[in-house]
């Protein structure tokens, strides 16, 4: 599985959140979650979205309006998608300096290599 990240800052979440019950609060982190690491919502199966959100039908059918504010129609989260993407540019530019670091620290190994050989 593709590694996910989802970058939370604590001060706009709380601030975007501050008018939110810890119910919703909780609703709407794991509706996050299961966003960054499944890159989608299953916005179309109420059931399956209560479930992610750990609520039952009743508290479900009460917040989702009030969640859905945070997402746009097909229940995307702009704020999320940005933060990821910036993530996976990140891990890239990490891997090839690895890669780079790597390769030249591999040569200086065979060029030590050869002075104590010799």
């Amino acid at each position: 599985m593709k590694r996910r990240y989802l970058n939370i800052e604590i001060g706009p979440y709380l601030r975007d959140t501050q008018k939110l019950s810890a119910m919703q609060s909780g609703a709407y982190l794991h509706l996050l979650m299961h966003y960054a690491v499944h890159g989608e919502l299953p916005h179309e199966d109420d059931a399956a979205m209560r479930m992610i959100a750990r609520l039952d039908t009743q508290q479900w059918r009460r917040t989702k309006p009030v969640l859905a504010k945070f997402f746009d129609a097909h229940w995307r989260n702009p704020r999320a998608d940005r933060d990821m993407m910036k993530q996976e540019r990140l891990a890239v530019l990490r891997a090839l300096s690895g890669q780079a670091g790597g390769r030249s620290s591999g040569m200086s190994r065979r060029a030590r290599s050869r002075l104590v050989d010799n």
